[in-house]
């Protein structure tokens, strides 16, 4: 079982990638850029690396980061943590 501590670190954590790592774009705009995710997969699995540490185990980009990246701070938070939290879930010791 994964500890309510560590779900609000892994959350913390994503929330603060998004702040310094997304480009910015509202799902609002009407420009071609409105069609750019907020923030594409590839960017999406450097935050791994602080999630890998909180939860102190590696985890498989293509099983967590969802393809085609993120149109949202709430979509990134609530399916890569979601998704992280079933895989700790799935494969810990």
């Amino acid at each position: 079982m994964i500890e309510s501590d560590t779900v609000d670190q892994i959350r913390q954590s994503l929330e603060k990638f998004w702040e310094e790592e997304s480009l910015g774009l509202d799902a609002e705009s009407t420009s071609i850029d409105g069609l750019v995710a907020a923030m594409d997969s590839m960017t999406a699995v450097s935050a791994l690396i602080d999630i890998e540490k909180i939860v102190g185990m590696e985890l498989p980009t293509g099983e967590v980061i969802r393809r085609g990246g993120y149109d949202s701070m709430k979509q990134f938070m609530d399916d890569l943590s979601t998704r992280v939290i079933q895989y700790v879930k799935e494969h810990s010791k």
